[in-house]
């Protein structure tokens, strides 16, 4: 009897000893590893989100401290330089960068590439020369070219995506890359939207503004 007990208490301590099975761990790891990924692509997504919504916010900043400036001069914005709307304080001065002189402005996006504003010099569209300008972003990144489209949607006029990285005067786009048309009251479209954004890994952003 005695030797059954002490067989017994053996056996009981050999259970409550045994660790987890490789399966058992490896089932834990999967569920981990998901886990761990599901919040790292919600938490990019929020501060690819962030960015945009900060890109977002420059636009009504620059409209506000240019509508001062076209009231004030004769020929309108036909020569219009992102450095003149730098002066102006059309942008937070933490995205600002002075060359040596003081003379020429470089602005940076949220997504680590650059905004331009750029005089019409030209007509585009209903737009005449002057009385409006075109705000350039670029880097866009193509997953989040859609949401920055549609957030400028209520102040732009018009506007178009295409690869274009500098501050090339603006003309008026082919229509192959506007996605909402140069006209009044016009109204995005959203197939020409889907196609522009994913052409290319980054996208650049053009947004026609009039005053």
């Amino acid at each position: 009897m005695k030797r059954f007990s002490t067989l017994a208490r053996k056996r009981s301590a050999s259970i409550r000893q045994r660790g987890y099975s490789l399966v058992e761990l490896s089932i834990a790891l999967a569920i981990v590893s998901v886990v761990i990924v599901g919040s790292l692509i919600g938490v990019q997504r929020i501060l690819a989100n962030n960015r945009a919504n900060s890109l977002l916010a420059d636009v009504p900043r620059i409209n506000a401290a240019l509508l001062g400036a076209i009231s004030n001069s004769k020929g309108g914005l036909t020569t219009l330089t992102t450095s003149q709307s730098a002066s102006l304080g059309a942008f937070a001065e933490t995205a600002v960068t002075w060359d040596a002189n003081k003379t020429n402005a470089t602005v940076s996006n949220a997504f680590g590439g650059n905004i331009y504003t750029l005089g019409v010099a030209t007509d585009m569209g209903e737009v005449k020369a002057g009385r409006g300008y075109v705000v350039r972003m670029t880097q866009i990144p193509s997953d989040m070219c859609a949401t920055v489209a549609n957030g400028l949607v209520p102040l732009a006029r018009g506007i178009w995506i295409d690869s274009v990285p500098d501050d090339a005067a603006p003309v008026a786009p082919d229509t192959s890359v506007t996605v909402k048309d140069l006209k009044a009251n016009s109204s995005m479209a959203l197939d020409k939207l889907v196609t522009n954004c994913q052409a290319s890994d980054t996208r650049t952003i053009n947004a026609l503004v009039v005053l």
